[in-house]
């Protein structure tokens, strides 16, 4: 038998597709009434992982789910928009990376969405030219796993040899 952990993850990752498999076509009102905060909580980690693995396995439509689970866990929480950028700038790079264009991938998944301050931002966030990891506090880190993300150190907190 698999620890809590990671039953509870494989379970989670199963709820969220499940409901990414409901938004195919486009999130409804009816849909987002349907989600509450565990399903979110599942959104939110699906989205997080799935641009890992989006980068791992060099895949385009894994990276739009992440993005699209990500957006519908945003319009449910209602999170502040600049915490939504800052963990956003790492589907802009991974889109990057695979030859996509931001623009056009934000711009996608923001229009399965209903109208409103979370389409906006994907939008306006998608097209901007300025974004580096660097910029939004990310670090790109080689694991034995493959590649990965975790947050850069705040400036001046490291030592200068």
């Amino acid at each position: 038998m698999e620890p809590d952990q990671a039953r509870t993850a494989a379970s989670q990752g199963a709820d969220a597709k499940v409901i990414l498999e409901l938004a195919r076509d486009g999130v409804t009102v009816d849909l987002l009434a349907c989600i509450n905060d565990s399903d979110a909580i599942a959104l939110a980690r699906y989205g997080a992982s799935g641009s890992t693995a989006a980068l791992r396995r060099r895949s385009g439509p894994l990276l739009r789910d992440a993005l699209l689970a990500k957006a519908i866990c945003h319009l449910i929480r209602r999170d502040d928009p600049r915490d939504v950028m800052v963990g956003l700038a790492i589907d802009h790079f991974v889109a990057q990376q695979l030859g996509l264009q931001p623009a056009e991938l934000f711009d996608d998944v923001a229009s399965s969405l209903p109208n409103g301050w979370v389409p906006d931002l994907f939008r306006e966030f998608g097209a901007r030219t300025d974004i580096t990891l660097d910029a939004f506090g990310w670090l790109l880190v080689e694991t034995a796993d493959g590649p990965d993300f975790t947050s850069a150190p705040p400036p001046g907190s490291m030592p200068l040899h």
